[in-house]
């Protein structure tokens, strides 16, 4: 057993795709095909059903398939602590952020891209629940989240700073010059807020849940990014964390004022796992680039 056949078998079984498995790891489909099939012979087991073009995993494919993302991740981070012990020079970073927390971000990869020219940076825009599955796959180093309401003793986290829940509007709007407002006068406001599962909804949900009250929202949708440009066009008001209006001078965040404390903000890794120095020179200036707003 190779590791390369291992690495060939993931990507088949996520792509359930041999010809796209082979382009994205760039070989002919042919070879792909001859090594799943030269490791399915060595287990002696079918790892895919095969129904014309199409594949799915069997059985024990499944059940193979933790087994093979465990050693593959196991490898490369034996590579990562050989690479790390020669300062940050080469290798990979995978990062995982929410929604809210990827605002104002461009400045600072570019920052890390510039101190660190040979480090693959690949970094994915998701909710906190697919990136912390992704997270168990191996598929990330860290995510940057809101901390978890409920917890997950897979999970390490690590705060970083707290951020107010807030009332976001456009300076245009009769909130944009009030110091906080209450979930009460915020039932009064036209309004458009995440969907339900995003940090700042559960944040919202559990303020509302406290003080027995409820909004009726005119839009929900679990894009911040269209929301925000929705209150820059209007005089909706949405609710989201300050972090969102960095590099949007034309909109305020007023705090809420039932919130006794803000949503903390936090590195999300697995229990145990190897950090790589990489990952801390990226949270160092992440750090210092959102805290310096």
């Amino acid at each position: 057993m190779e590791l390369r056949q291992l690495r060939y078998f993931l990507k088949a079984a996520e792509t359930l795709n041999f010809t796209d498995a082979a382009k994205q790891m760039y070989i002919t489909q042919s070879t792909l095909s001859q090594q799943i099939k030269q490791l399915e012979t060595e287990l002696n087991v079918l790892l895919f059903d095969r129904i014309g073009k199409k594949v799915f995993l069997t059985e024990a494919g499944n059940e193979f398939l933790p087994f093979a993302k465990q050693t593959v991740g196991d490898a490369d981070l034996a590579v990562q602590r050989i690479q790390d012990l020669q300062g940050i020079r080469t290798g990979s970073l995978r990062i995982g952020i929410t929604y809210s927390l990827s605002f104002g971000l461009a400045p600072i990869i570019l920052r890390f891209m510039k101190e660190y020219p040979n480090i693959k940076l690949e970094v994915f825009y998701n909710t906190a629940q697919e990136l912390l599955q992704m997270l168990k796959d191996r598929e990330l180093d860290f995510v940057l989240s809101f901390s978890m309401t409920v917890k997950d003793e897979q999970i390490e986290e690590t705060d970083l700073y707290e951020v107010p829940l807030c009332a976001i509007v456009h300076l245009r709007h009769p909130l944009a010059f009030q110091k906080n407002i209450s979930l009460k006068e915020l039932k009064q406001y036209s309004l458009v807020l995440p969907s339900r599962g995003l940090s700042a909804r559960s944040a919202l949900n559990d303020l509302l849940q406290t003080n027995d009250l409820k909004l009726d929202p005119h839009l929900e949708m679990n894009d911040a990014n269209i929301l925000l440009q929705l209150v820059e066009s209007s005089l909706y008001v949405t609710v989201l964390s300050k972090t969102t209006i960095l590099g949007r001078p034309e909109l305020r965040a007023i705090p809420i004022k039932e919130q006794q404390n803000g949503m903390m903000a936090s590195v999300l890794t697995m229990k145990g796992a190897y950090q790589k120095a990489s990952a801390e020179a990226f949270l160092k200036l992440f750090e210092e680039g959102t805290l310096l707003k």
